[in-house]
């Protein structure tokens, strides 16, 4: 089974002891020893926490640190992706992530954001989800010039990452000046052309609502965002026409639309979906693989003489059996807190101990590792001990700001522990 590299990168030049994570201000990593003792690392020299950190933004696939200008998490899009992050987010004490079902949708937090059976498929079957706030620039001379433009940065989506779908995000109160028993939403992108005079569009989407209908609305706009992300100097935004029940256009304020002047935490954005290639996260670990090789024989060792403990109570199990054993590790003890929204840190785990004749039930060998260790027995000088490495291992989903202060939800696979044995 494949091991996390993430956690290789943990256990190479590095070796740290078990604690809560109400610790988690005082170090970066945690994990626990065989004296049932808890430790933390807190004194990493400072030139091993700028590669540590480097290592780590690699494996998130980031090129550097972000570092947003405006990033409040009280709007619409950013609370739209806090809500998502915590919907997928499981109850237990081992963060792991889930799918989400229409009973999260209809009963949850994501109940304010309208989430329908089809959005649900686009986000579980979603290795990253990407939020976008609208650039286009305000005209405050005339209120609602540009509330029937949007525009939202592509530049930070790579062409590796597939998009499987994409949608504009609105949301339409009470109609006070027009009075219809229905608007037809018609969503344009522009082909060229930014004057009324010399514009070319192209429908992507239309959808029919009711007049008496309030809360958010979504608009497919699957078309236009491969196109950007393809060709990003097409890129010349969206633009929203609406006619009311006797054809006749209307301002989006109209018939109820939050324009840009209005509540932060109801003005539109865009949210995509994408599938993450496999061959695009292997060039990512194999590059920090050989980083590790070049690297192993140099790793200092780390001195815990001074280091604050305390005692940790550890299921009765063998101290030195192959099992599951704690490593925390912390975001906000890494300096991240500015970018990445949640989680402050997760519970990484890492296996190790003895895999020995006899083989308990709870060392999960496989047959191979049973007959290595009866050859063993007979010849230890030529055939080892089999490894005690993870049987199971599960994702976590990680929500941070990109440098245009777009929202990011990315699930990371086989970074957690769930289950040790031995091979």
């Amino acid at each position: 089974m494949d091991v996390s590299v993430l956690y290789c990168v943990f256990m190479t030049g590095v070796v740290v002891l078990d604690v809560h994570k109400t610790m988690a201000d005082i170090s970066t990593f945690y994990t626990d020893n065989d004296l049932q003792m808890s430790l933390a690392v807190s004194h990493i020299a400072q030139k091993s926490k700028k590669e540590m950190q480097h290592e780590i933004l690699t494996l998130l696939g980031l090129h550097h640190r972000p570092k947003p200008l405006n990033h409040g998490k009280d709007k619409s899009a950013p609370q739209f992706m806090l809500d998502l992050y915590e919907s997928m987010h499981g109850d237990d004490d081992e963060d792991e992530t889930k799918d989400i079902n229409e009973a999260d949708a209809n009963q949850g937090k994501l109940q304010h954001f309208n989430v329908t059976r089809e959005n649900i498929q686009f986000i579980n079957h979603a290795d990253m989800i990407m939020s976008f706030v609208n650039h286009v620039k305000h005209d405050h001379r005339v209120r609602h010039a540009t509330d029937e433009r949007f525009y939202f940065d592509f530049s930070e989506v790579t062409v590796q990452e597939e998009i499987t779908g994409a949608e504009l995000r609105l949301f339409k109160q009470p109609s006070l000046v027009n009075k219809s028993e229905y608007y037809m939403l018609l969503v344009y992108r522009v082909i060229h052309g930014r004057s009324d005079e010399d514009r070319e569009l192209k429908l992507e989407f239309n959808k029919t609502i009711s007049d008496t209908y309030e809360g958010w609305i979504d608009l497919n706009i699957t078309g236009a965002a491969i196109s950007w992300q393809v060709f990003p100097h097409t890129n010349m935004g969206l633009l929203l026409r609406i006619f009311d029940d006797k054809g006749d256009e209307v301002k989006p304020h109209s018939m109820g639309i939050v324009g840009r002047s209005g509540d932060e935490d109801k003005q539109g954005f865009a949210v995509a979906f994408f599938k993450t290639p496999t061959e695009l996260h292997s060039r990512r670990t194999r590059s920090v693989k050989k980083r590790q090789r070049q690297e192993k024989d140099a790793a200092p060792e780390v001195s815990y003489a001074d280091e604050p403990w305390n005692f940790a109570k550890q299921p009765h199990r063998s101290q030195r059996s192959c099992q599951r054993k704690r490593l925390y590790v912390s975001f906000r003890s890494l300096g991240w807190q500015d970018w990445i929204i949640a989680p402050d840190g997760y519970a990484a785990f890492y296996c190790n101990g003895d895999c020995s004749f006899p083989m308990n039930a709870h060392m999960n060998a496989t047959n191979h590792a049973i007959v290595q260790t009866l050859v063993h027995l007979m010849d230890p000088f030529k055939i080892p001990k089999p490894c005690c490495a993870p049987t199971r291992l599960s994702a976590i989903s990680v929500l941070y700001f990109d440098d245009n202060s777009n929202v990011i939800l990315k699930k990371y696979r086989n970074m957690v522990v769930r289950a040790c044995g031995c091979h």
